[in-house]
């Protein structure tokens, strides 16, 4: 059995196999439906089943910013990419499995593996809960929203309005406020909030909900989220139902982006990615009411220009402002009516 030596002894590990891996352009008799999502699924179970303790699949050229491929969607539009031109999977097997043998073996059952390079090593079988929960730590907004994962108990002033609190687990939607993008819009929608009323809310790309959930207890009249992941969609009703109360609940919507979705928006917020970004400029802007705010995140700072060049080609009133900027992240956007002195 595999041992790694620390200052306490003997430590067992767990086994981590990386290997690349492009999704078959033919479908096969494992993927008939030839739908590139479902055979990386197929596959994962598989692998599952002979043992692995988990499946984790990314892009692999997501370190090069040229090369890396964003998953994203319009309503009415077809999903095309499922999955990444080149996929990285990770996989975690028990410490007594020989890591070498499984991999055998899984060549032999899955031939689509055979003659792929694999990285094996050994990893440190710790407390991984424990690790990830200590990696989520809160986060405070303009003083005026605090937002943590369940484990961490809300802070007494952050009981009473003004201030609030939102309780956000990670999980499988993106979203817990530490990432500087989300943290520049939760920055925006309450300088905004301070000014005038928020209205109706879009919050598109809602992933966990978050932006959302803040503009709601922000007193918004109405918070529609939009997500093209049915599962994001779920995890913002849950994270609605867990920290909103009924009134303010009744007030939100979430939607997958395949659902119509009509109407102009007070607020219009979307922190995505910038190649997204670029190609809903049209349908953001339509969805911005007269006179009203959009906010826009997930743009790297060297890309401002780039999507400010992408936004006025839509409408040459639409000069994207920069709202700030934070490790290399920045927000932009429209700003609407002011109620009072502007907070830009």
């Amino acid at each position: 059995m595999p041992k790694s030596t620390g200052a306490g002894g003997p430590v067992a590990v767990v086994h981590e196999l990386v290997f690349s891996l492009a999704v078959p352009g033919l479908a096969t008799e494992a993927s008939p439906e030839d739908a590139a999502d479902d055979w990386l699924e197929w596959l994962s179970d598989e692998l599952m089943a002979m043992g692995a303790l988990c499946v984790g699949v990314e892009d692999a050229l997501a370190n090069d910013p040229s090369l890396e491929h964003p998953h994203f969607g319009e309503p009415g539009a077809p999903t095309s990419m499922q999955a990444w031109p080149l996929n990285q999977l990770r996989v975690l097997l028990p410490v007594d499995q020989s890591a070498e043998d499984w991999w055998q073996a899984a060549q032999r059952d899955c031939p689509v593996l055979a003659g792929c390079p694999v990285d094996i090593r050994a990893l440190a079988d710790e407390d991984w809960v424990g690790q990830s929960q200590r990696a989520f730590t809160p986060i405070e907004v303009r003083d005026q929203i605090w937002i943590g994962p369940s484990w961490h108990e809300r802070p007494e002033a952050y009981r009473q309005p003004p201030k609030m609190g939102l309780s956000i687990d990670p999980g499988m939607a993106f979203g817990t406020g530490g990432h500087a993008t989300t943290r520049l819009c939760l920055e925006t929608i309450v300088d905004i909030s301070r000014q005038r009323p928020l209205g109706q809310v879009l919050d598109y790309g809602c992933g966990s909900g978050i932006l959302g959930l803040a503009c709601a207890k922000l007193g918004a009249s109405g918070v529609t989220g939009v997500d093209i992941d049915p599962v994001a969609v779920r995890v913002a009703q849950a994270n609605a139902a867990l920290n909103l109360d009924a009134r303010e609940l009744g007030l939100t919507h979430w939607q997958t982006a395949g659902d119509p979705l009509q109407g102009q928006f007070d607020l219009v917020v979307a922190n995505i990615l910038a190649q997204p970004l670029k190609l809903l400029a049209g349908l953001l802007l339509s969805h911005r009411r007269p006179g009203g705010w959009l906010v826009l995140s997930g743009v790297l700072s060297r890309q401002i220009v780039e999507l400010q060049e992408a936004y006025a080609a839509v409408d040459p009133t639409a000069q994207l402002l920069v709202f700030g900027e934070d490790e290399g992240w920045a927000c932009l956007g429209l700003m609407g009516v002011m109620g009072r002195q502007s907070p830009f």
